[in-house]
């Protein structure tokens, strides 16, 4: 295994960690972890919303992450995953040219996101068919 690919296992594990340590932060901590993002709960559907992007879809998130790094094979996982990392920065990048400059913490989640999912991207090594015959 390359340092390369190292590499990419450590960036999709350590963001996979993150999604899912914020996604049980959330089910405990419901508003304090919005309020860290700017965010207001303020009805059940506030609530709902809230627990269906930061609890569930992250832990998916998370799960689909931490198996790419355990399974490198997978390579067409770990890619999707390095994509959506490089998308959520991209999407903040967006916010940036339209909405103006976030707060320091959210600047630093944008490169965060940036760089592992470069990393990933870039530290992909090669497998019959993109990974699929791994998957059968």
């Amino acid at each position: 295994m390359t340092l390369r690919q190292r590499l990419r296992r450590l960036a999709l594990a350590g963001s996979g960690l993150t999604f899912g340590s914020i996604a049980v932060a959330a089910v405990v901590w419901p508003r304090a972890v919005a309020a860290r993002y700017g965010l207001h709960l303020d009805g059940i559907d506030a609530f709902n919303e809230f627990r269906a992007v930061f609890v569930g879809f992250w832990l998916a998130l998370a799960t689909a992450m931490i198996v790419a790094a355990r399974r490198p094979t997978l390579t067409t996982l770990g890619d999707l995953c390095g994509l959506a990392l490089l998308l959520q920065a991209a999407g903040r990048l967006l916010s940036v040219a339209v909405d103006g400059g976030p707060s320091l913490p959210f600047v630093g989640a944008m490169i965060g996101e940036a760089i592992a999912g470069g990393i990933v991207l870039l530290g992909r090594g090669s497998s019959p068919a993109g990974g699929v015959a791994a998957v059968r």
